[in-house]
């Protein structure tokens, strides 16, 4: 789970442009300056790129966390 976690470091501090983004399994969009829905889609394209996984549209609106996230990416690879 460590490595998920660091591949999500790299994609999200690249997507929202902020080199200080500290990722962690409570990290939610309220958390994050300039996550809005726009760039929630930006941000999963990115990391279904990465982790060559496909989430479906249900999928992703049920996560609420970035924790959540990773042990979705962790049951898919």
């Amino acid at each position: 789970m460590d490595e998920i976690y660091e591949r999500l470091e790299t994609i999200f501090r690249d997507v929202f442009d902020d080199d200080g983004l500290i990722v962690t399994p409570q990290l939610t969009a309220t958390d994050v300056e300039g996550w809005d829905s726009m760039m929630n889609v930006q941000l999963m394209l990115s990391v279904e790129r990465a982790f060559e996984v496909h989430f479906s549209a249900s999928q992703i609106a049920s996560l609420r966390n970035v924790g959540e996230l990773a042990a979705l990416i962790q049951r898919m690879t």
